[in-house]
């Protein structure tokens, strides 16, 4: 007992607020599952594997910890009656792996031990030997939720329904009707449904079946004809109630998917004890997945090839931790680049050693963890699943892929969007992570000496305004990370096809003929380059030329061209009834892209500059508290007095940012011009009054409106784009804009040649390496896949299901990543670096024989192309 002793001061107790890990390594993808399970400290209460104990007892001198081992449990053969009975279906996370009903998978159980280090010794959990206080903590561990799993709960809880407005003043009817816990049938005379697609009128107990669904099946609708005849507002699918409370409710006069926060008392009125009823059947959001994934999902899965797992360096999959696809086809496209590779793999060991940081909550030693998890191989290999000592034969599952628990955590501690675990747009959360990674690499460890890796990705943007009637122009450039294009369905190429098709599923009452694969219309990708590269015209502009309104004439064109070109293909738009839908099309995307046509030169030398329009109020002051807090931090006074009016006034950590990010602007310490009087204003911008009632149709308000016509240069459908793509945002952006349109008008430092500084440029040659594809009808449910093209060959990324791709469905592409050609790449890599690693066949003085050495002996100029 006296050895054990000394180690009793260094334990904690967890109490409900602790953060406890213990279901992922803090720097590696190592999982309880694995070789010698997870050690967790039981002082700091993060998770780390065998390998890293070392690194931990060096940053921590903590020896005590828990060791976590699950093992499986050996599984009994399936008897007849387990087939013909089959468990009712869970509630699906829409895109996890295992699918509706994972009652298949494997079963295990924890094993426990208390574990010292360096004296490397395991004790049973009730070993007299153990101090209690030391037993304590380890049993504190057990119990607790850890950190992902309380965040699991947090963000399921979540639901994408809104309560119905007629939910807490229901009227239900005293009709004596009493609804069985199964058994149940439409109640309309001759109808035949059962069981199934059956809804329950939650004001007079009416039972009802659903809707046809578009592939014929489902019901008669009797349940909706039942309201038409009654105005009953409520009605609930009986195969989805859960004893949790949950299932889907319907409300006809909103029209949409709802939640009732009264739901156990509504249906207690009618004789449902809502605690003994199960799921037994898919959700409608399931079932509209379903509907949609039928032809993409035949297409993405390569339907009718045997595809190959894919295994090795650069090939791991992402466990699917709950409709998290988005965030792994990201991670997968932006790791599939040598910027990222480079950036975060080169000094990981020196960033785990010198970072005295929760590892848990490092962006650096978190970024490198991932960067080597996927990179390594480590975990691109078949699973080998941890048996119990007296099972012999290890039992082979699919890829170990890694299960980035740790960084999803992280990542909602920046966005409250991302936190859920809810489906979510793969181009925000594209966005978001470059955002979130420029502002850390401003704080990079002074260590790292490599590039920042977003500006792999960023362009500057031209924007030329030609006013109507005096031809005086106007050119704004801005940086961005993404080309975002429409899809001008007049490109069509297969016109005849479709049309074809479409009258044979007209004929056939609606539905696809038996054989017939579904057609759609395909629109080449350089005609959605040749629509972007368009002028247009905008009405009702003001020209402060001339002091009035007339319209203008407006362009678009890139002033860089960024290493890594991200087209976002716009399939998402508008519906004539302001409802957003999908396009049903095709994206034919080139191998080989030639964008040099759009290069934007700024003014031309006979082109004449619009005046700069006046504002009408002098310049507001600069928050003191802030400028206190930035000079104290080593920000000169005139730069941090700028940074706080640069974010309005907002706060200290987003002035801070500014300040850092345009310390190298020329003039940023020199003092503040003296406050001035007013100018009188010009004539403000006006909107044409069609164009704000149809944005304010689609649910926004005014001020919203005019401020997306505002930033789209009076563009309605560009505004309704920008609308969608900032909800989340639109409070802060308005706030700004009210803010700004306050103060004077700063010279604006975003000259092209300024801007130009910040990014890399090239001569716009590219090749196609990589797309995102989305399945399903709305892009915050579905399932998102991802397709790389590694060493020349194309890898498919599902989740965890890694496979070498035969036909890659380029025309599925929603994210399309294009790498820049130059004389020092190709795939991607750097033409410079030896081939293969290492060469031995040493040529001219001695050096590393190269891919240009190669060319220029064996004349393979043209071998990327």
């Amino acid at each position: 007992m006296g050895e054990l002793d000394q180690f009793v001061n260094q334990v904690r107790i967890p109490n409900a607020n602790s953060q406890v890990w213990k279901d992922e390594c803090s720097y590696s993808f190592d999982r309880t599952d694995m070789k010698d399970g997870l050690f967790v400290d039981l002082n700091s209460f993060i998770s780390i594997s065998k390998t890293f104990l070392q690194l931990n007892y060096e940053k921590t001198k903590h020896s005590v910890y828990l060791n976590i081992r699950k093992v499986i449990l050996p599984t009994s053969p399936k008897t007849d009656s387990d087939t013909s009975n089959p468990p009712p279906p869970k509630k699906l996370a829409i895109g996890v792996e295992g699918g509706f009903n994972d009652d298949d998978s494997p079963k295990y159980e924890d094993r426990y031990s208390i574990y010292f280090y360096p004296i490397d010794k395991h004790f049973e959990l009730n070993d007299p030997t153990v101090p209690s206080a030391i037993r304590e903590s380890a049993e504190g561990v057990i119990k607790a939720n850890s950190v992902s799993r309380k965040e699991e709960i947090v963000g399921w809880s979540a639901e994408q329904v809104f309560p119905s407005k007629y939910a807490d003043d229901l009227k239900q009817l005293d009709n004596g009707v009493r609804v069985p816990p199964t058994g149940w049938r439409c109640n309309e005379p001759g109808c035949d449904r059962s069981e199934s697609n059956l809804w329950l009128n939650l004001t007079d107990g009416n039972i009802g079946c659903g809707r046809r669904y578009a592939d014929g099946t489902g019901g008669n609708g009797h349940a909706l004809t039942h309201y038409d005849k009654t105005k009953y507002p409520l009605s609930v699918k009986l195969g989805t109630i859960t004893k949790e409370g949950t299932a889907d409710v319907y409300s006809y006069p909103e029209d949409e998917m709802v939640s009732d926060p009264k739901l156990a008392e509504h249906l207690a009125h009618f004789g449902i004890n809502i605690f003994q009823m199960s799921k037994t059947e898919k959700s409608m959001a399931e079932l509209e997945l379903d509907q949609n994934l039928n032809f993409e999902f035949g297409k993405l899965s390569e339907k009718g090839r045997e595809l190959k797992n894919a295994f090795g360096s650069g090939k791991t999959g992402i466990e699917n931790l709950g409709n998290t696809c988005y965030m792994s086809s990201v991670l997968q496209m932006l790791f599939a680049t040598r910027h990222f590779k480079d950036r975060y793999i080169s000094q990981r060991e020196h960033s785990f050693k010198e970072i005295t940081q929760d590892p848990t909550s490092s962006f650096e030693i978190q970024m490198s963890k991932l960067a080597h998890g996927l990179e390594s191989g480590d975990y691109a290999k078949p699973e080998e699943v941890n048996q119990p000592k007296n099972e012999q034969e290890q039992v082979k599952a699919s890829q170990i892929g890694i299960t980035p628990k740790i960084f999803k955590s992280l990542v909602g501690k920046n966005s409250s969007i991302f936190a859920t675990y809810q489906q979510q747009d793969t181009l925000e959360f594209f966005q978001f992570m470059l955002q979130w990674i420029e502002r850390n690499e401003k704080t990079r460890p002074s260590w790292i000496r490599s590039e920042d890796p977003t500006k792999a990705f960023t362009y500057v943007l031209e924007e030329r305004i030609e006013c109507g009637s005096s031809g005086k122009v106007k050119y704004t450039n801005r940086i961005e990370n993404v080309l975002s294009l429409g899809i001008p369905m007049e490109a069509v190429t297969n016109k005849e096809e479709v049309q074809i098709y479409e009258s044979l599923v007209a004929s056939n009452g609606g539905k696809p003929p038996a054989g017939q694969e579904e057609i759609r219309p395909i629109v080449p990708l350089q005609a959605c380059l040749d629509n972007f590269a368009e002028s247009y015209k905008v009405s009702d502009f003001m020209s402060t030329a001339i002091g009035g309104k007339t319209f203008s004439i407006n362009s678009t064109r890139l002033a860089s061209f960024p290493d890594i070109l991200v087209i976002h293909l716009r399939k998402y738009v508008i519906g004539d009834d302001w409802v957003p839908k999908k396009l049903n099309i095709c994206i034919d995307a080139p191998d080989n892209l030639d964008i040099s046509y759009l290069r934007g030169t700024g003014k031309k030398p006979n082109e004449e500059e619009l005046p700069e329009q006046e504002v009408q109020a002098a310049a507001p002051v600069p928050n003191s508290e802030i400028v206190e807090m930035l000079t104290a931090m080593g920000f000169p006074k005139n730069r941090a007095a700028r940074a706080a009016l640069a974010v309005n006034n907002s706060d200290a950590d987003s002035a801070m940012n500014w300040a850092l990010e345009h310390g190298e602007d020329p003039g940023v310490d020199d003092p503040l011009p003296a406050p001035s009087a007013a100018k009188p204003a010009a004539a403000s911008m006006s909107f044409n009054a069609d164009d704000l009632m149809m944005l304010e149709a689609m649910g926004f308000n005014d001020k919203q409106a005019k401020l997306a016509l505002k930033n789209t240069n009076n563009n309605v459908e560009r505004a309704a784009d920008w609308l969608l793509s900032h909800m989340d945002d639109l409070d802060q952006l308005l706030a700004q804009s009210e803010s700004s349109s306050a103060a004077p008008a700063p010279k604006s430092t975003n000259t092209v040649d300024n801007l130009t500084k910040k990014v890399k440029d090239g001569e716009g040659k590219y090749e196609l390496v990589g797309f995102i594809s989305h399945l399903g009808s709305n892009v915050h449910i579905g399932h998102y896949i991802c397709h790389v093209k590694k060493d020349g060959e194309w890898i498919k990324f599902n989740d965890r299901q890694v496979q070498h791709s035969v036909e890659p469905p380029k025309e599925f592409g929603y994210i399309v990543l294009f790498n820049l050609i130059t004389d020092q790449t190709i795939y991607g890599f750097d033409r410079n670096i030896p081939l293969f690693g290492v060469w031995d066949w040493k040529k001219e003085g001695g050096q590393d024989l190269t891919f240009n050495k190669l060319e220029n002996i064996f004349n393979l100029s043209n071998i990327y192309k």
